[in-house]
C-alpha cells in the first residue's frame, strides 16, 4: 500500500476524523444555548408605560434559561414560562412551588396553578396567580407600577426575577 494512502486509512485518519467529530458536536452543542430573538427584548416605552403587546424578560442564569412572556395588565396574574437547558431535566420542577408574584404595594401571592406538560430538557406552560391578594386587594390593580415575578431554586439559582414597569 502506498505511503500516501496508509496515512488517510490508517490511525492518524482516525484520529483527524476523531478530532473532526469533537469539533463538530463541541460546535453543536455551544450553539445549543437559548439565542435572543427580537422579542426578548423589554417591550416597554421610554416612558415606562407598557407597549401593546407582549413583554418578555429572560433569564440565564445557571445552567437553565427562562424565558417569561406576560401579555400586560389586561392578561392578569397570567404567565407563559419557557425553560431550556441540555443538562438537567425540568420535569422535577414545579412552579406552582417555586414562584411568587410581588406589586409594589408590597403585595405578595404564591402561585396558584402551573399548566405545563413534562418535556425534560425544554418545558413552556401557563404560570397563574391569584388576582386577589390575602387582603383582598388586587395584586395587579390601577394604582399597581411594578410587578416582579420571582422563581425560586431552579437549577441551583437561589432566587430568579422578572420585572415589569406598568
Amino acid at each position: 500500500m502506498p505511503e500516501a494512502l496508509w496515512k488517510w486509512s490508517g490511525r492518524p485518519f482516525r484520529a483527524l476524523a476523531v478530532t473532526g467529530l469533537l469539533i463538530a458536536l463541541a460546535l453543536e452543542f455551544s450553539g445549543c444555548g437559548a439565542t435572543k430573538s427580537p422579542d426578548d427584548s423589554f417591550s416597554e416605552a421610554g416612558n415606562g408605560v407598557a407597549k401593546q403587546g407582549a413583554a418578555t424578560r429572560t433569564n440565564e442564569s445557571g445552567e437553565v434559561t427562562i424565558k417569561v412572556v406576560w401579555e400586560g395588565r389586561d392578561a392578569g396574574p397570567t404567565f407563559d414560562v419557557t425553560m431550556d437547558t441540555h443538562s438537567v431535566d425540568l420535569d422535577g420542577y414545579d412552579l406552582r412551588k417555586l414562584a411568587v408574584l410581588r406589586n409594589d404595594g408590597g403585595q405578595e401571592v404564591r402561585a396558584r396553578a402551573w399548566a405545563a406538560p413534562k418535556g425534560g430538557h425544554h418545558r413552556e406552560g401557563k404560570l397563574s396567580f391569584p388576582e386577589k391578594a390575602s387582603d383582598g386587594g388586587a395584586v395587579i390593580g390601577r394604582d399597581t407600577r411594578e410587578i416582579t415575578l420571582i422563581i425560586r431554586d431552579v437549577a441551583g439559582v437561589p432566587e430568579r426575577s422578572f420585572e415589569w414597569n406598568l
